[in-house]
Order: structure tokens, then C-alpha cells, then sequence
């Protein structure tokens, strides 16, 4: 029996995937730095608010993503995206680890973003009305312990 050719297909020892979309709000604006070989990344969360009835009581819950995107794509996320912005990420989900103050070791998951769309209108910036220049770091971290019941959303 043959089989269908299937245009990019290789053949794998690999039997998993490891492939995220999300939609949500922006938590913060977006953190610009440049890393190795002066590679631009960028940091941000990502609230995903999810609305549902128990026994016809409404219930939701917002589940708080970070994410990081690299090169052209990490200085795009920087100029033009806002808090609260709506975004649509596709990427991967990666484990980093890295040490605090006192030398412990900690292990965080994050999206690491492929792909990010930009939904909703682009806010302006409240002083003069333009976006910043390229390349230009903004924001800060998005606030640590966040709960539900602090959504912006």
C-alpha cells in the first residue's frame, strides 16, 4: 500500500509536541532587553480570563502567562503593544531556571511566543499621543502574586 507524500514531512524518533496558543489581555507593557550577541528579547504576561456557571452560579478564573519573545518580533511586542491589549500567542512552552538573591534555585514555565497577533485597536501613549521610538525599553515586571480578583479584564 503507498501512502500520500506529505510535502515537509521528515520522519521522527520524536513522538511529542509541545505547541501553545493563548488569548488574552496584556498584564503589563512589554520589557525590552538584549541578550547574547545582543539578540533582542522581550518579556511580558498574558491574562486569560475564563468565564463559566456552577449549579447556575457564574464563576471565573484568570490564569496569568509569561511570555518571552525574541529578534525583530521581540522590538515589534516592545513598540506596539500596551497593557490590557488583546494578543493572540502561538509558540511553545519552555522551562527556565534561574537563582535568586539568597542562592536558591527555581524552575519557571514560560510561553516562548513564534507568533504573536495583535487584536484590538493600539492604545496611545497618554502623554502626547505617539508610540515610542524603536527599539526603545518600556514597562516594568507585571506584578508578582496577582489574583483573579485583581484582572484589569
Amino acid at each position: 500500500m503507498l501512502r500520500p507524500t506529505r510535502p515537509n514531512y521528515c520522519p521522527s524518533h520524536s513522538s511529542g509536541v509541545n505547541q501553545i496558543t493563548i488569548v488574552g489581555n496584556v498584564g503589563s507593557p512589554p520589557e525590552l532587553s538584549y541578550g547574547q550577541n545582543n539578540v533582542p528579547f522581550c518579556r511580558f504576561s498574558v491574562a486569560v480570563n475564563e468565564q463559566w456557571k456552577t449549579d447556575g452560579e457564574k464563576r471565573s478564573r484568570v490564569t496569568w502567562f509569561p511570555v518571552t519573545v525574541f529578534n525583530s518580533l521581540a522590538e515589534s511586542c516592545a513598540n506596539y503593544i500596551d497593557r490590557g491589549r488583546l494578543v493572540a500567542i502561538q509558540g511553545r512552552v519552555q522551562t527556565r531556571e534561574y537563582e535568586d538573591r539568597e542562592g536558591t534555585r527555581h524552575q519557571v514555565m514560560q510561553v516562548v511566543a513564534e507568533k504573536v497577533t495583535f487584536l484590538g485597536a493600539a492604545k496611545r501613549d497618554e502623554h502626547d499621543g505617539e508610540r515610542p521610538s524603536p527599539g526603545q525599553p518600556r514597562g516594568t515586571n507585571p506584578p508578582q502574586g496577582t489574583t483573579a480578583e485583581d484582572a484589569p479584564f
